[in-house]
């Protein structure tokens, strides 16, 4: 027997509330995705009760009613367990509200009315902690998923979709904090000391936060990756060993060393073409090597001596070799340059033939992975170079880059 008193009045009250979601999910759910809230289809006594019930909110007398935090938590960790890739807060949304409200002091202070602007400065504070709260929230549950998800599903396969979908997830969150523009936002301020510490000093500082906690998601996402892989390949391998024992209980292996003749398929390796010298201490083949040494032609006499022009023509063979290289070189930094005026990936065998560049592709992808290789850490941080690589053959898994693509880390990784 329970000795829970149902009849207090916190109880009652959470009975209440709860019926009150319940019986209003559709159009809770369908605000917290962002849909408006039809306060004459609602009805005036409902919507009252939804107040009071600190369900909905309004923020103020200009905007429609939206649901509170609580609710929009709870709704968040309830879809996050079920879908697990909501992306939990809408950035857009908060930013329009941020800046509805910055206007709105703006046009206080300039009527004089501070009483007012002061209440507006607390709903700006609210809104700019709810923003960040949100924001952590998201990334602690893509921390919590990729310690936890990961060990419930059965399969390497399911492990890589897993990834493959939390890395989605991010990308997301870095297209929404792309959308923070902190150059309007320090227009909108103005000489507002208290908006510009508020909305540049303290909202960057903790978007900064933000952005690097993601790019350590992204790092463990990568290693993650690399791990399925691996076990990937282990787990096709010895599937298809099994597969071959089955299919053949009397098979022995065979003793490899002792065959006289490898087949075509396996025997893919260049013939080796052992070096070979005279054996003077065997004395009964002198006459033999004599008779070699005889067919073997002449030795040709040693070229003269250049004359005293060669130095001069020597030296410019080195200058324009020299002069190679610092073309080549300024051509690579004229491709980085293109990448982040256009900010945009591009390919470097593409920027070769749309520049019409006479350089050989191998030369110019490795130049471009070498300039990549030289950047000092802070310039480096700036770029992502993705392989473009395949096996050089079947039984060689040496990999082969054909092209890179270099991309700008403020558009996100490519898939």
């Amino acid at each position: 027997m329970s000795t829970l008193d149902y009849n207090t009045q916190e109880v009652r009250q959470g009975i209440e509330r709860l019926k009150l979601l319940g019986k209003h999910s559709e159009m809770l759910v369908q605000n917290y995705h962002g849909a408006q809230i039809d306060e004459l289809q609602v009805g005036a006594r409902v919507l009252n009760q939804l107040i009071e019930a600190n369900i909905l909110r309004r923020a103020d007398e200009n905007s429609g009613l939206k649901i509170t935090g609580p609710v929009r938590d709870l709704l968040v960790h309830l879809t996050s367990d079920e879908q697990r890739r909501k992306v939990n807060v809408d950035v857009g949304d908060f930013l329009i509200s941020i800046r509805l409200l910055v206007g709105k002091i703006n046009d206080a202070e300039h009527k004089g009315d501070y009483h007012s602007s002061a209440h507006l400065y607390v709903k700006l504070g609210q809104e700019v902690d709810d923003l960040n709260s949100r924001i952590a929230t998201g990334i602690d549950s893509l921390w919590n998923r990729l310690n936890t998800d990961f060990a419930f599903v059965s399969t390497v396969q399911d492990k890589i979709h897993e990834n493959e979908r939390a890395h989605s997830e991010v990308v997301r969150w870095l297209d929404g904090l792309e959308l923070i523009d902190f150059s309007q936002l320090i227009d909108y301020a103005g000489s507002n000391s208290a908006l510009r510490h508020l909305l540049v000093r303290q909202l960057q500082g903790q978007v900064s936060v933000h952005f690097s906690s993601l790019r350590e998601v992204q790092k463990r996402l990568r290693e993650l990756m690399a791990r399925f892989r691996q076990q990937q390949a282990r787990n096709l391998l010895i599937r298809g060993m099994l597969q071959f024992f089955q299919d053949q209980p009397n098979f022995k292996p065979a003793d490899y060393a002792q065959r006289s003749h490898v087949v075509d398929l396996v025997n893919q390796a260049a013939p080796l073409h052992p070096s070979v010298s005279i054996a003077l201490d065997h004395h009964q083949d002198k006459d033999a090597m004599q008779h070699m040494l005889a067919q073997m032609p002449a030795r040709t006499a040693p070229a003269a001596d250049l004359p005293s022009v060669a130095a001069p023509l020597l030296w410019q063979e080195d200058a324009s070799v020299l002069a190679q290289r610092r073309a080549l070189h300024e051509d690579v930094v004229s491709f980085y340059v293109s990448v982040l005026d256009q900010e945009c990936s591009n390919s470097a065998l593409d920027y070769l033939a749309e520049s019409g560049l006479a350089w050989d592709p191998e030369m110019w992808v490795y130049q471009v992975i070498a300039q990549y290789q030289g950047l000092a850490d802070s310039e480096k941080s700036a770029f992502y170079l993705h392989y473009q690589e395949e096996k050089a053959s079947v039984f060689n898994h040496v990999m082969v880059v054909h092209d890179v693509q270099l991309q700008l880390l403020s558009e996100g990784l490519l898939a």
